[in-house]
């Protein structure tokens, strides 16, 4: 099983996997973490203590709000010390809904490129001009 972090600042993980539960049902192995008022240090004890506790065999996913930001230091950091992990930002709920419904069909780096492919694929401008 990969598992997964949606890590972001404020609420937004939370919301996102509530949003992903209403559309898909129950979904397990997938976590929310936000970055606010905790520092670097503190951010990444509490994402090796989430993946410290969990048996992801296949690795773990890291979702993160934006790119260049503290959500994106702390993943990136703890990929790089941690074999298996992989980190995509831009996290939104196409991409936790692709994370969801693909992780089992996928290894965790095809996974990452298309969960990320999915996102961009969903952003779309309707206009009537």
């Amino acid at each position: 099983m990969i598992g997964g972090i949606v890590l972001t600042h404020g609420d937004i993980g939370d919301a996102l996997i509530e949003a992903a539960k209403s559309i898909l049902g129950e979904v397990d192995d997938i976590y929310a973490q936000s970055t606010t008022n905790l520092s670097l240090f503190d951010i990444n004890k509490n994402l090796r203590k989430i993946i410290s506790s969990q048996s992801w065999d296949d690795g773990t996913m890291i979702m993160v709000s934006l790119m260049g930001g503290s959500c994106w230091n702390s993943g990136v950091g703890l990929a790089r010390q941690l074999p298996k992990t992989e980190v995509v930002s831009g996290a939104n709920l196409i991409m936790l809904i692709s994370f969801l419904s693909k992780r089992n069909r996928y290894s965790l780096p095809a996974l990452a490129k298309i969960i990320k492919e999915d996102s961009i694929r969903g952003i779309e401008r309707y206009s009537n001009e």
